[in-house]
């Protein structure tokens, strides 16, 4: 008994051995019939991936680098803001001098020139003036102050004393 199931056993195997070499279902030949059936339109998919995730990581890394740009832009602006407001905001001795040749001593008390007085009073008429229009035009005071490079208090002041 014993050697007939050995026999019904050896011709399964030998049986199989055969149709599998006929049928060519080894893992060889499935192997070799998919690398067959690879079509050119696959290996093109693969490569347009590959090339998708390379732009993708580059254009990530450029993102990163323009906004620590952006942040070292942001600082450096509003360093040059401090700076710019404590440059409007301090007198140098030249602004002085240059105050100072404006004014004009009397040698005697009831003399005095009539040009003399009228030269600053003018200047300060034109910068009212100038003053007035930009703020009916609707100009905000930052933006005055801007465009005739005066001081914030300047422009304060003479909105408070001579615009109502």
């Amino acid at each position: 008994m014993t050697g007939l199931l050995i026999f019904i056993g050896l011709i399964l195997i030998i049986l199989n051995v055969l149709s599998i070499k006929k049928q060519n279902k080894s893992f060889n030949g499935v192997l070799g019939n998919a690398m067959g059936n690879i079509k050119d339109d696959d290996i093109r998919i693969g490569e347009i991936r590959a090339e998708f995730s390379e732009s993708i990581l580059e254009l990530q890394s450029e993102i990163m680098e323009i906004k620590e740009i952006m942040a070292k832009n942001n600082k450096i602006h509003k360093d040059y803001e401090v700076d710019h407001d404590n440059k409007e905001n301090s007198i140098t001795i030249d602004d002085i001098k240059q105050e100072n040749t404006n004014i004009t001593y009397i040698a005697k008390q009831g003399e005095v020139d009539s040009s003399i007085l009228d030269k600053p009073h003018n200047n300060s008429n034109k910068k009212v003036e100038e003053i007035k229009r930009l703020f009916s035009e609707g100009s905000s005071t930052n933006e005055v102050c801007e465009i005739l490079h005066l001081g914030k208090g300047e422009v304060l002041l003479i909105k408070d004393l001579y615009i109502k």
